[in-house]
């Protein structure tokens, strides 16, 4: 199944999970200065808003940032961060809890391929092996990345190599993930 597919799925599974649980969609805090057309209905009083994934069509890319960073981004990658504007997405890895980094925006695109950028640029002084992250761990300091050599996914801490590898695929890896809380 393709990286597009999966994280579409992905969105769609979280809220219905948070929809049946909590009786409402995904919320997060209301900016009138940081609009996303993810966004449904109006703010409530507590400030927050809900919020439901939107395709993008097309879908955006890093190709542009993958040329300026004299690298490429596989396929996938464009897939999972070009697919959808969406808040992040709480899921399970084998019993614990990841956050899947998504693009609110398309400010917000531009800003994650900014620290992209500064991410990739750190592991090239640290003369470490490029990866580029899409989500975080229950440890503040461990980071979920792919490997842009091999397309895998790995656990990494910041600022140090990648220490346990997670899937050999984006794909593989999105696979694996559930909405179970």
């Amino acid at each position: 199944m393709s990286v597009r597919t999966l994280i579409l799925e992905l969105h769609e599974k979280f809220a219905n999970s948070v929809q049946q649980s909590q009786g409402h969609w995904p919320l997060i805090q209301h900016d009138e200065q940081w609009p996303s057309p993810c966004e449904t209905g109006e703010p409530r009083g507590d400030g927050l808003i809900a919020w439901q994934a939107v395709p993008r069509t097309p879908g955006g890319d890093l190709n542009a940032l993958a040329s300026a960073l004299d690298t490429q981004f596989s396929a996938e990658l464009n897939d999972f961060y070009g697919s959808a504007y969406g808040g992040n997405i709480l899921l399970m890895l084998e019993g614990e809890e990841v956050e899947l980094l998504q693009a609110w925006n398309e400010e917000d695109f531009e800003r994650l391929q900014q620290n992209i950028t500064g991410h990739v640029l750190m592991k090239r002084r640290l003369k470490q092996a490029d990866t580029v992250f899409i989500g975080l761990t229950a440890q503040e300091d461990v980071l979920i990345t792919v490997q842009l050599s091999s397309g895998e996914v790995c656990l990494e801490r910041v600022g140090k190599a990648p220490h346990s590898v997670l899937a050999p695929s984006l794909s593989v890896f999105l696979s694996q993930l559930t909405t179970q809380f």
